[in-house]
């Protein structure tokens, strides 16, 4: 039966017209101890929540290469504050889909799971709605387009470099993207440099002498853009 909020495992029986409602308390339970993934989209949302840079949010709130948001010493998320979380309306996605976990099966559908609780969490399940009413509702709908955008990215790096002998020889390396910078993160912070959206549409804007984009979907498409004249050169 696909009813949310009663498991006690990851079981993936629920699709977007399974009834389900989930009302957070701002008890904040669910915000301690997790590993919170950010992909480039995300650490952008973030940083002009923040009003600061993707390089100063890499630098300063992630870890693990850029992909992992840090923790405070506690275990609370770093955003986390005596209010709830400080940049609510930006949070990731992973943080949006809660209490869901998703999986894409084969077939390239979706497929959702109700997380268990922590004892502590006030939050409040339900049945007056849908798991795609909830997911509208959190604002989900471009963190999940850029994410496939991206992940297309990825697949065609992969698939480029493969296609080389070895990395090495390829004639460039996506470090080619961003020019040396003293406000960048420290070398080798990053899985990768082009994760740092602003530093190489920065680099980018100046290369070809234009001026930098201010609005986000331009800004990722101007990103996308140098991904992709950094791949045909190869």
């Amino acid at each position: 039966m696909d009813q949310a909020g009663v498991s006690t495992a990851l079981v993936f029986n629920l699709k977007k017209d399974s009834p389900f409602s989930f009302k957070c308390q701002v008890c904040s339970a669910c915000c301690h101890n997790k590993a919170i993934r950010v992909a480039p989209y995300e650490a952008l949302r973030l940083a002009r929540n923040l009003k600061i840079t993707t390089t100063e949010v890499y630098g300063v709130y992630t870890e693990e290469g850029g992909i992992i948001l840090r923790n405070k010493p506690d275990g609370s998320c770093i955003f986390l504050d005596s209010r709830g979380c400080g940049v609510h309306p930006d949070r990731p996605l992973v943080c949006r889909l809660f209490p869901l976990g998703q999986i894409i099966d084969c077939q390239g559908a979706a497929k959702y799971a109700s997380m268990p609780l922590h004892p502590d969490c006030l939050g409040l399940f339900g049945t007056d709605g849908t798991v795609e009413s909830y997911l509208e509702s959190q604002g989900t709908l471009p963190y999940f387009q850029y994410d496939q955008v991206y992940s297309a990215v990825y697949k065609k790096i992969i698939g480029k470099l493969s296609g080389l002998k070895s990395a090495a020889e390829a004639p460039g390396h996506p470090s080619d993207l961003v020019e040396a910078d003293s406000g960048a993160a420290a070398p080798g912070s990053l899985l990768s440099p082009w994760l740092d959206i602003d530093a190489s549409v920065a680099s980018c804007c100046r290369r070809k002498r234009r001026e930098k984009p201010e609005r986000l979907d331009e800004i990722i498409t101007l990103h996308i853009q140098a991904l992709e004249e950094w791949m045909a050169g190869l």
